[in-house]
């Protein structure tokens, strides 16, 4: 038999070579053995190609899947564990927003005291306690203020859903200067104070929305007198429960009335981490 390193005989097999030296030891004549492997030469390269092609996306998904659970479970991203507080995390039901401007709702102007006590229902004033495991959890200031212990102990916290309700109400407010006066008069003699705490508002509104970059779709439709057609902002939403914080929030809120002026003031027991403002790193010391 010829040396397997000889690159011509090697070539002249794969033709159909009929030297019997170098078919020495097939059992099958070259011209029927050549008749029988061309027609599955030209399928090998993409065999070959498919597996290759498999075992690519089957790393891929890995790393995709390696890269998923790392992504959730990482303390980079908001945290959800005050979800326990409240049951399900996931969207309750299915909302139709009334989105019309002529359309009534107790939380429209003009402003009247049916439509402060409405206010008043969905945005009520107050912190709740939380528990030590919950406020563990939520990469929250390592200094948060406590809740004494003759009112039930743990931390102070109020979600942050009724707060941006509220801010929406002070927002609303400031358009009705001659019925809200303590907002006017607070606009006339502390312009500053006022205006930082509505700018405060509006940016917190802006960093939710843009948080939650809602993708819902807004049609258009027609309107009899009207050239151009007008947006229709009655659109269906998927909704978590509000009356849901409201109820835990109202089970779980401190008692203002132990202290002095419903507040909870300083203790003089011991020493707290005093701040120029609420920190931004979680971990920053006084």
């Amino acid at each position: 038999m010829p040396s397997m390193d000889s690159k011509d005989n090697l070539f002249e097999l794969e033709r159909g070579n009929s030297d019997d030296a170098l078919l020495e030891g097939l059992s099958v004549p070259p011209q029927k053995l050549y008749k029988r492997l061309a027609p599955w030469r030209q399928f090998v390269p993409w065999v070959l190609h498919c597996l290759l092609l498999t075992t690519s996306i089957a790393f891929f998904i890995a790393a995709r899947t390696t890269t998923t659970t790392t992504t959730t479970t990482t303390t980079d991203r908001c945290p959800e564990t005050w979800f326990p507080i409240v049951g399900e995390h996931a969207p309750d039901q299915r909302v139709r927003f009334h989105g019309n401007l002529e359309h009534p709702s107790p939380f429209k102007g003009p402003p009247s005291k049916a439509v402060d006590e409405a206010w008043d229902a969905i945005a009520p004033l107050g912190v709740m306690s939380i528990s030590d495991e919950v406020y563990r959890g939520l990469n929250a200031s390592k200094h948060a203020a406590e809740v004494p212990p003759k009112a039930g102990g743990g931390y102070m916290a109020v979600f942050e859903g009724i707060h941006l309700v509220h801010c929406v109400r002070s927002l609303w407010e400031t358009t009705y200067p001659s019925y809200y006066t303590a907002q006017h008069k607070m606009s006339v003699e502390q312009p500053g104070e006022w205006h930082a705490h509505l700018d405060h508002c509006a940016d917190l509104l802006r960093q939710k929305l843009m948080c939650d970059a809602d993708a819902n779709l807004v049609t258009y439709n027609w309107i009899k007198h009207h050239y151009a057609p007008k947006p229709n902002f009655n659109v269906q939403h998927q909704c978590r429960n509000y009356e849901r914080l409201l109820s835990v929030a109202a089970k779980q809120k401190v008692d203002g009335s132990q202290f002095a002026k419903g507040w909870i003031l300083r203790p003089e027991d011991r020493p707290v981490a005093d701040f120029v403002e609420p920190p931004y790193d979680p971990d920053a010391d006084e």
